[in-house]
């Protein structure tokens, strides 16, 4: 008898059978095997699947940490240069307050009294011209009112204007007429 397996298959699961170096091998049982192989298949590429990430995530770390180096590295000759700066400044600042206390700033004290007494006196002024912005305001107000008033009163004044002169062509008319009628022909 040869060596190769002979694969013999039937309709129904519990009629099919294998038959692989001259063992039988019943439906189900093909089937459970079949089962356990393809999870057995799925755990050996899910744990190769994340193996692979995880040597993806050691290499990014890998990069982020020689990134880490040059940024500390940056930073340590920046913190060096501010210093130094920081230290000029101070320098400049110490000039500037002794050049301040050699120009006599207590002269500025006494400028700055005159300062402050006369913006009080300029507030105090202000307060006494509110009110009479409010007063002007209403003024403004009354006049601009009065004004409209006048206005319509004038074209009232005009409309009864045109009725007197209609009335006066109508009694006019009205006289006209009465003559006619007593003098009928036009003697």
């Amino acid at each position: 008898m040869p060596l190769t397996p002979r694969l013999a298959i039937k309709m129904a699961l519990e009629d099919l059978e294998l038959n692989v170096g001259g063992t039988q091998i019943k439906g189900v049982w093909i089937a459970i095997l079949l089962s356990f192989a393809s999870t057995i298949g799925g755990g050996i590429w899910t744990a190769s699947e994340f193996f692979s990430r995880l040597e993806a995530l050691e290499a990014a770390v890998s990069d982020a940490t020689s990134g880490t180096a040059v940024i500390e590295g940056r930073f340590e000759d920046l913190r060096t240069a501010q210093s130094e700066t920081l230290q000029g400044y101070q320098v400049s600042i110490s000039n500037m307050q002794q050049q301040l206390d050699d120009n006599n700033v207590g002269e500025l004290q006494g400028k700055l009294s005159e300062l402050s007494t006369s913006l009080s006196q300029i507030m105090e002024l202000q307060r006494d011209l509110l009110p009479l912005r409010d007063r002007v305001a209403a003024v403004e107000k009354s006049n601009s009112e009065t004004v409209i008033t006048v206005n319509a009163k004038m074209e009232a004044l005009s409309n009864i204007d045109e009725r007197i002169k209609r009335l006066q062509r109508d009694m006019d008319d009205a006289w006209t007429a009465m003559d006619e009628l007593a003098n009928p022909l036009g003697r």
